[in-house]
């Protein structure tokens, strides 16, 4: 299986208090799963810009959770591509995050230096680079 993981930036107080009810109901910062009907996610490529972006300030420890695509929808729990505030395609987890050793491939420290927030290494995780083609619509009447 290559390239179909996502990840998912997490505050580590959020991880770990979720891991008691072996479910992740944190959709993004400040928003839970009821609230926004899915949990963020991005690629490699887009790491950098959550991190630059929604945690910035943040000063909380964070972690980053490497999600199996193929583990969410084994569990029904598809994953919609949508555009995000620039316009580029970012994966949404529609519902709660599972935290089985199947759905959840690697739990990694976020480092923080001088620079800001820093990713971790994702060599051998299969993480998607970036998000997959988009199909282009179908016309009605026709294919």
């Amino acid at each position: 299986m290559t390239g179909r993981r996502l990840l998912h930036v997490a505050f580590s107080d959020d991880w770990e208090a979720c891991g008691r009810f072996g479910e992740y109901d944190v959709a993004t910062r400040r928003t839970l799963v009821d609230d926004a009907g899915h949990v963020h996610a991005t690629t490699a490529s887009g790491l950098p810009a959550v991190l630059r972006g929604a945690y910035d300030d943040a000063t909380e420890a964070l972690v980053l959770v490497v999600v199996d695509e193929d583990a969410l929808a084994a569990q029904g729990i598809p994953v919609r591509w949508e555009p995000d505030a620039a316009g580029t395609p970012s994966p949404r987890i529609g519902g709660a995050l599972p935290m089985d050793r199947d759905t959840v491939v690697a739990v990694l420290e976020v480092g923080h230096g001088p620079e800001g927030w820093a990713a971790p290494d994702l060599a051998g995780l299969d993480v998607r680079e970036a998000a997959p083609p988009l199909s282009p619509p179908v016309s009605p009447g026709g294919s």
